[in-house]
């Protein structure tokens, strides 16, 4: 029998740890070419908004009668794309994303001014001299004063008073505005999955959004007082406050008077507005999801969808206000008016859907662009407060807001971001 070599001994001692080493070494090359966990790091940026939003109502009301009733009033209303900024600031780390976000929508600013084409009636007037012309009643807005000058409905009833031109008094024809003002802001905290394993991030986040708006229409002219029986030069105080609802406000409280009433032998230039504003304030939670919908040398576009549901307080007003002046040197002016104000808690509902792409400069610098649509449901808009105000007299009516308006913006977006 012949004794084994001592190398061939010593090798198949060594044998297992020298199999064990190897394979500790296999492992250890194949974990340099798994998944590493993301670092963290901050983002930050800016970018430039361009939106616009609808403005189709569902009772915008109507201020005024006849050829010219298509001007006076919403129904014309246009924002067209309004200028706006939205910042971000957001923490990476471990496969999650906070972000907060702060979007500032601009002023969605729609003006319409001009000339109406014919007087305007604010009586029974509109079967005699006023024919054909303008008219106030009760199915427009300016109520009060149709009230007050209306013998049908116990203001003056000896004469007939509008807005000239009419008969033998060549006024100059009436002027119009129509504003409508909408501004809206928000600002939002999520947080967001960031595993680049999965197709589709999901997160849950809060969102506050303010929306804040102004309708508003005036009229101004020459008003005119028509003798039907005694006259009595104009609008009185007494019908104004009784017949009208209305409150003496500030100045002479003599009502509105023509020209055989002042002593500048001129009639009072009267000024009718009739306003309404509202406040919105949704606070509530929503829901993210994105996906990435394409990838391409560190270019990514990514879709995004939010959905949430919200508390809405709201505070709205409706005003109408009237201003007859004088305009002979030292002539006094008149001013009455009133307002209705209610308040109300509302669920409302906004979702957006956009796409978001980022392409990068350097290793800290992306360019970022994209398209968003909203829609908010159950929120208070101005032109749709007027139909609001009702009751069986003018002295007696209340005012309940209306806060099942809705609106859609969309727009574009573009941008700078830096990662760190």
């Amino acid at each position: 029998m012949f004794a084994m070599p001592r190398i061939k001994w010593l090798t198949l001692a060594v044998a297992p740890f020298l199999l064990a080493l190897s394979s500790a070494k296999v492992s250890a090359q194949d974990s340099l070419y798994s998944i590493a966990e993301p670092a963290s790091f901050f983002s930050a940026g800016a970018q430039y908004l361009f939106t616009t939003r609808d403005t189709n109502f569902v009772s915008p009301g109507a201020f005024i009668a006849g050829p010219d009733s298509a001007n006076v009033g919403f129904g014309a209303a246009d924002f067209g794309y309004k200028s706006g900024v939205q910042a971000f600031l957001g923490y990476h780390s471990d496969g999650v994303r906070v972000e907060a976000i702060f979007s500032d929508y601009g002023a969605w600013n729609f003006l319409n001014t001009g000339t109406l084409t014919t007087g305007l009636a604010f009586d029974e007037g509109i079967g005699g001299p006023w024919a054909g012309a303008n008219q106030i009643d009760l199915t427009t807005g300016f109520e009060s004063l149709h009230a007050s000058a209306s013998a049908g409905m116990g203001g003056d009833a000896d004469e007939f008073e509008g807005l000239g031109p009419v008969g033998g008094f060549a006024d100059d024809l009436r002027t119009y505005s129509v504003l409508y003002r909408s501004i809206m802001q928000s600002y939002e905290v999520n947080v967001v999955t960031e595993d680049p394993e999965a197709r589709v991030q999901i997160g849950l986040g809060y969102r506050h959004i303010s929306l804040d708006e102004i309708g508003s229409v005036g009229i101004e002219g020459s008003l005119r007082a028509l003798t039907v029986a005694a006259p009595n030069g104009g609008i009185s105080h007494n019908s104004l406050i009784t017949f009208g609802g209305l409150t003496h406000v500030a100045g002479t409280a003599n009502g509105f008077e023509d020209e055989t009433s002042n002593a500048s032998t001129l009639p009072d230039t009267l000024q009718m507005f009739h306003d309404a504003r509202t406040s919105n304030s949704l606070n509530g939670a929503q829901v993210v999801l994105s996906e990435q919908l394409m990838y391409w040398k560190g270019w990514t576009i990514d879709g995004i969808a939010k959905a949430g549901a919200y508390h809405n307080q709201v505070k709205a007003s409706v005003s109408e206000t009237y201003i007859g002046t004088d305009p002979g040197p030292g002539g006094d002016s008149s001013t009455y008016g009133r307002t209705f104000t209610d308040t109300k808690s509302q669920l409302a509902f906004d979702g957006s859907v956009g796409l978001q792409s980022n392409f990068p400069l350097s290793d800290h610098w992306s360019l970022i662009s994209g398209y968003e649509l909203t829609y908010i449901y159950g929120v208070s808009l101005s032109p749709e407060q007027y139909a609001g105000v009702t009751g069986p007299t003018f002295v007696t009516r209340t005012f309940n807001a209306d806060t099942h308006g809705e609106i859609i913006a969309h727009g574009g977006n573009a941008g700078l971001q830096f990662s760190y």
